[in-house]
């Protein structure tokens, strides 16, 4: 990126900064999706602490909504679940301006965000006001210029990237609906959704992760190797979001608990970027729709919902604007995170990111946000809420949310603890590089040798039931190191054997919201000690 480009972001977030902090008038809405109803309530936590420190612009209503009964109903079905919650309390979507921000997905491959959210997951900045950042705050601030440029309608964002551009350049004007694309290279458009536009700036077709030569096929690339990227942005106008919403009414126009779970279930799980934006995009055709490889699972029950998503959805027509320059920054994978808190400090320096944010740890090369460190730090250690007192880490280490006193934490790993509803604690342990969705098990890039232990569950390490629950903190750190030790022919398999075990998804279901938030604020509360001035 040219020094222009990084003075015109640097300056858009400025302008953001300044609308943010205005106290003018903005979203009538903000709603945040979430897994379940611990995760919610941890959103309703952090939410409301900022709320209470008046970082938060008082005039908007924040609502979290859980998918109903834990189940995964997918982004579309999470979408739903939102303008249900709106039309609960209006009656409509027209002089409304509602943003939506979608993170009730599992994280599977950045489990430490599982159950915080990758919402709330840090960004490596501290704001103008002091506070530490996150993905949440820096779309609060980023977006804050729109409903200037709106007088109605429901802009949808994705909880896990981080968009930096200039808010005032977005004008949906009329439009049905309109989506947010930035210019990216080919190969980061293979991994995401892609926008072919036509000559009316209408969206053509839509693509999702195609390798960059099929890309390039189809025309989708230009003549600089760029692909217009789909950032997860979308807006709808009222009568589109109306239009979305009667897939969950009856005939009468009446929501219920039935026709909504009918739609709204984790067997359906309808896609907003396959099964919302296809019947919308110019060059689409049904046959060609009904054939669309969905997110989830096909099924006889989601075709017949396709036939009725394409009736109510084809008289619409979405816009694509293609906003530049920006930059799209996505933490998707844990070894994204790993790559941004390492060389992503130095690329990001322009917007103000920085190694270490709201923390005091005597290593200037490790990165660390909210966190308290004395030890041995190897190459790339990252630390996020977490109180080091003593230890040796290991090289390209990630610790959240624990406490380490004395252990020695090996080499590429992730470890991460979580306190559980019913006070236990559990500290999951993988590889920087381990994919918890991938069916060819790898634990710390190993085949683990433990038995059966998935139960009924998915054979992926995502369900694997490995993971020790323990009265404290301590005895789960313990644990998951006993694990690292097992796979790699040592260890205590007696004692792993007889423990009580979880799995990063069981883990994730049964986490506490709310004592995530009191461990950060405790962790908080810890280097105001020892720094007042932070």
């Amino acid at each position: 990126m040219s020094t222009d480009e990084k003075t015109f972001l640097r300056k858009a977030d400025q302008k953001a900064w300044e609308r943010f902090t205005s106290g003018k008038a903005g979203w009538d809405y903000v709603i945040i999706t979430a897994s379940n109803f611990s995760q919610g309530e941890g959103f309703k936590a952090q939410i409301r602490e900022r709320l209470e420190a008046g970082f938060l612009p008082f005039s908007a209503h924040y609502g979290v909504v859980p998918d109903p009964e834990g189940e995964r109903v997918g982004n579309g079905g999470a979408v739903l679940g939102a303008l249900r919650y709106v039309f609960a309390r209006e009656g409509t979507f027209r002089e409304l301006r509602i943003l939506v921000i979608l993170s009730s997905g599992d994280s599977r491959r950045a489990a430490q965000y599982s159950a915080v959210g990758k919402i709330f997951s840090p960004v490596p900045r501290t704001l103008p006001n002091g506070r530490a950042s996150t993905l949440f705050d820096e779309a609060m601030i980023a977006l804050s210029p729109i409903p200037d440029k709106i007088t109605e309608g429901v802009l949808v964002i994705s909880g896990d990237v981080m968009l930096s551009f200039d808010a005032e350049s977005f004008d949906p004007g009329n439009a049905d609906a309109a989506a947010i694309a930035f210019p990216e290279p080919a190969a980061t458009g293979a991994g995401h959704g892609v926008f072919l536009r036509n000559d009316e700036g209408n969206i053509a077709r839509v693509w999702h992760k195609q390798k960059p030569e099929v890309l390039k096929g189809y025309g989708a690339v230009d003549e600089n190797g760029f692909v217009n990227i789909d950032t997860g942005a979308v807006f709808f106008s009222p009568r589109v979001a109306e239009a979305l919403y009667s897939l969950v009414c009856d005939e009468e126009g009446r929501c219920t608990d039935g026709t909504f779970r009918r739609i709204v279930n984790g067997h359906l799980a309808p896609s907003l970027y396959v099964d919302f934006f296809y019947p919308l995009a110019d060059g689409s055709n049904c046959d060609g729709y009904m054939y669309e490889i969905p997110e989830g699972r096909m099924s006889p029950e989601l075709l017949e919902l396709r036939k009725r998503i394409w009736r109510v959805l084809r008289p619409y027509r979405i816009r694509l604007c293609t906003l530049a320059p920006s930059r799209f920054i996505h933490f998707g994978t844990t070894a994204d995170v790993a790559e941004l808190m390492s060389a992503g400090i130095d690329e990001y320096a322009y917007l103000g990111w920085k190694k270490q944010v709201a923390s005091d740890v005597d290593d200037p090369g490790t990165a660390a946000y909210n966190s308290y460190g004395r030890g041995t730090f190897g190459k790339n250690v990252y630390l996020e809420d977490c109180v080091i007192l003593s230890g040796d880490i290991g090289d390209r280490v990630i610790l959240s949310g624990l406490e380490i006193n004395g252990e020695t934490v090996p080499s590429d790993v992730v470890l991460h603890c979580l306190k559980l509803t019913d006070g236990r604690y559990v500290t999951r342990i993988y590889g920087i590089h381990d994919d918890p969705k991938c069916r060819d098990v790898r634990l710390f890039g190993i085949k683990p040798d433990l038995g059966d232990v998935w139960g009924n569950g998915d054979h992926d390490l995502w369900h694997a039931v490995i993971y020790p629950a323990c009265g404290t903190m301590k005895e789960s750190i313990d644990a998951a190191l006993n694990l690292y030790a097992l796979i790699h022919g040592a260890g205590n398999r007696t004692a792993w054997n007889e423990a009580q075990k979880e799995s990063l998804y069981s883990s994730f279901c049964k986490a506490d919201g709310a004592a995530i938030h009191l461990w950060q604020k405790k962790v908080q509360e810890k280097i105001a000690r020892v720094m007042p001035d932070k």
